[in-house]
């Protein structure tokens, strides 16, 4: 069982058990939308360390040579994603809403253009792309769909986010500057950072992981992982399942599920806490990290997407405000003739810290431990929507 070195006082006590009789809804700390798909996000403000949008140009002012070249022209924006994914989705989101509130949105035209989990079909829209003259600017979602255009289209400016690890992923070399025509919104050690809040508020012994083998985010990930285990003294526990068979092709579902379940086997016995890393497969079977933590009783902590799914606590990067803060450096790039190699990437800073109850209570976790996760959290949710 986790340690919390936080000492408990009585109230709080009293608190958890009135939320657990009252709550029936998540309790936000900010407003929220949700689509009708039942996608939900924060929509926020946040202080940035750069928030280009926001400048206001002084009326007197005579327009810039940029800014007379922009007048009557209208703008497109292909934003791509590789795959349906929750986090790509809010992100999308983010950047949509955050256009629409701009000055200049009645100048632009926004395509969305989603894979489908097809990288053939993502190759040949890249292909198309590149051959383009009408395109202004890309905003890629995630590791795949950024990789494959950062790679293939070098004359049209590139925005990317939802990239957890894009030095190890081969898109940047560092994070203050590309060099070249991409620019995005993302955090160094980015699953380091979470794991860390998360340890700073239960002080567990041991952890374990699963994880696909042949994803670069996911090894990169466990690379960070085990050299925090390491400094902290804690124990590690990982083990992998393959990303894709031989051929390049996806394992079949029931494989999948098979061999998913043969690493939570191996795992959770011997750990007190357990980490699910963001990944679209594990999103779409999750209903066996879930059996697997009631049989075995284990805390879990993952990505903010798995947090109506699941786990105890879900800690990460807030996509919808990474989103936002994509359309901030759009618009840089488009009005204000700002390079892409001039915005640096280590702008996401805003992390999100939410809880779940019954996930709790399933794998029987004390109440009086679950008081400093829930004095931290920015939302409690009461029950797991997904079954």
């Amino acid at each position: 069982m986790c340690n919390f070195l936080r000492p408990i006082p009585i109230f709080y006590f009293i608190f958890y058990l009135s939320i657990s009789l009252f709550i029936t809804s998540p309790i936000l700390a900010a407003s929220s939308e949700k689509s009708s798909s039942g996608i939900e996000t924060q929509s926020q403000s946040t202080d940035n360390k750069v928030t280009p949008a926001e400048k206001k140009n002084n009326p007197e002012e005579k327009p810039s040579e940029k800014e007379q070249q922009n007048i009557g022209k209208r703008y497109k924006i292909v934003a791509i994603q590789h795959q349906n994914y929750l986090s790509y989705t809010n992100a999308y989101k983010g950047f949509i809403n955050k256009l629409k509130k701009s000055e200049y949105w009645e100048k632009i035209d926004v395509e969305l253009y989603n894979a489908k989990s097809d990288l053939s079909a993502l190759d040949k829209k890249i292909k198309e792309l590149s051959k383009s003259s009408d395109v202004d600017l890309l905003f890629t979602i995630g590791t795949q769909s950024t990789k494959k255009t950062a790679d293939k289209i070098k004359n049209i400016p590139i925005v990317f986010t939802a990239v957890a690890t894009p030095i190890e992923a081969g898109i940047i070399k560092n994070w203050t500057s590309s060099g070249k025509n991409i620019t995005g919104v993302g955090t160094p050690y980015q699953i380091t950072k979470s794991i860390a809040q998360a340890y700073s508020i239960a002080k567990f012994n041991s952890l374990g992981v699963t994880y696909l083998s042949g994803s670069p985010n996911h090894e990169a990930a466990v690379k960070e992982i085990k050299e925090f285990c390491k400094k902290n003294g804690v124990k590690f526990v990982h083990h992998s399942t393959p990303f894709k068979q031989n051929d390049g092709k996806p394992f079949p579902n029931d494989v999948v599920k098979k061999q998913l379940q043969e690493s939570l086997d191996y795992i959770l016995p011997k750990v007190d806490v357990f980490y699910v890393q963001a990944s679209a497969t594990y999103e779409k079977n999750f209903s066996i990290f879930r059996k697997a933590f009631q049989k075995y009783k284990v805390p879990s902590l993952g990505e903010l997407i798995f947090i109506r799914k699941g786990v105890i606590m879900g800690i990460g990067p807030n996509d919808y405000i990474f989103g936002q803060q994509s359309a901030d450096y759009a618009i840089e790039i488009l009005f204000n003739g700002i390079k892409p190699s001039d915005l640096p990437m280590d702008i996401g800073t805003k992390f999100s810290i939410l809880a779940n109850l019954q996930a709790a209570r399933i794998v029987e976790f004390p109440p009086i431990f679950l008081m400093s996760i829930l004095n931290s959290a920015d939302a409690i949710y009461q029950k797991i929507d997904e079954w």
